[in-house]
């Protein structure tokens, strides 16, 4: 009886262990592109301003040098377009704005009548995102983020939502990735 005890006891210990070494469930980490970092004191402001988001718990690999931040949070708590809207809202240390971009790529972007497919799924966002074609036989995109427009009666994640396009685009028989660095 005591082993069982001792044996059960260690293996909730194991479980517990390996469930804290894990990233939390929900969570993602994307790569943020950044313009305008020009020193550490506006990496600094930007971490800041990422971190009061909700459900905001790490900012990585954000400097002067790197352009880019690889944020991690929960986009059942905050939005892509939340996470871009406080860079942009995050007072610039110098005279310019802080300008956040994703990049993504659609596999079979230019295949067939693909292209008009992912263009009708953007067109239905162009009141929250801008996309730029980088690279049409790759399906590279660059997506900037418009004025986040608040809705009162929304409870959640406001603005654009990465998983909702990228399950548009799944649904039209075709594959998106975010870029990650």
């Amino acid at each position: 009886m005591k082993n069982l005890l001792l044996t059960a006891l260690f293996a909730t210990l194991a479980l517990n262990a390996s469930a804290a070494d894990s990233p939390k469930a929900g969570k993602v980490t994307a790569t943020f592109y950044i313009n305008e970092v020009k020193c550490s004191t506006c990496a600094n402001a930007l971490d800041e301003s990422l971190r009061k988001l909700p459900s905001v718990s790490k900012v990585d690999n954000l400097s002067e040098s790197t352009g880019l931040a690889n944020v991690t949070f929960d986009p059942k708590a905050v939005s892509y377009h939340q996470v871009a809207q406080a860079i942009f809202a995050t007072e610039p240390v110098h005279s310019n704005p802080y300008i956040a971009t994703l990049k993504f790529s659609i596999d079979g972007y230019a295949k067939g009548d693909n292209a008009a497919k992912v263009d009708a799924i953007l067109a239905k966002h162009k009141s929250e995102v801008r996309p730029e074609l980088k690279n049409k036989a790759n399906g590279e995109f660059v997506l900037f983020f418009e004025p986040l427009k608040v809705s009162a009666a929304k409870k959640g994640p406001q603005g654009w939502s990465y998983d909702e396009f990228a399950a548009e685009v799944q649904a039209a028989g075709m594959k998106v990735t975010l870029a990650a660095e």
